[in-house]
């Protein structure tokens, strides 16, 4: 019995100091033990940071450049097909806007194109005009042919082909791009892709 009573006040001994000092401060009993409070949070001193205005962009708005035309070697294109080959020079290389006079800088296009023409044979079949989609047929059925016959004279004036190398024009019967956009919108370089004059040579006869 004395045993039991004894096991008995060892184990509630460190229970009592436990709750000794979980006892709050002020409290009746209370010890020197108190309940802990976290820190209190502090607002930020000094001045709070502004965010700049946003300004708008100074200077001229870039504006996408126009469609470049190219000259010299770089307006002429060769393709073969079939029986055909075709020289095709670039129209706007050649002559200003709804004419069909060359221009003084057309020589140089037209010179590039010389070498290529003897490489097939200097005798074309015919040489062809074609047009972009503005305008009507008859408009441009007519400024085709003037074209074309602007460069045979030429290139005949120069001894590349024969002046009685045939020419015809096609207006804008004959595209090789499309001349609007998948949304029916004008497409410029498409257009000026249709503008050109083809030498045409016939290599199965």
């Amino acid at each position: 019995m004395r045993l039991r009573l004894a096991v008995l006040l060892v184990a509630a001994a460190p229970l009592a100091a436990l709750a000794q000092n979980d006892t709050p401060s002020g409290a009746s009993g209370a010890s020197s033990g108190a309940w802990r409070m976290p820190g209190e949070i502090k607002a930020p001193t000094g001045p709070w940071q502004q965010p700049g205005e946003i300004k708008a962009p100074t200077g001229p708005w870039q504006k996408p450049g126009e469609i470049q035309v190219p000259k010299g070697i770089e307006a002429v294109h060769t393709a073969s097909q079939g029986c055909e080959r075709r020289l095709s020079v670039v129209g706007d290389a050649l002559f200003d806007f709804d004419k069909a006079k060359l221009r003084p800088d057309a020589e140089e296009t037209l010179a590039a194109a010389a070498p290529e023409i003897q490489k097939f044979g200097g005798k074309p079949a015919r040489i062809e005009g074609h047009t972009d989609a503005i305008g009507s047929d008859a408009y441009n059925q007519k400024l085709s042919e003037a074209r074309a016959t602007s460069v045979r004279d030429w290139l005949a004036g120069h001894s590349i082909v024969p002046s009685s190398t045939p020419i015809k024009g096609f207006g804008k019967t004959m595209p090789i791009a499309p001349n609007t956009t998948p949304d029916g919108k004008d497409d410029p370089a498409g257009r000026q892709m249709n503008r050109r004059v083809d030498v045409v040579f016939e290599t199965c006869t």
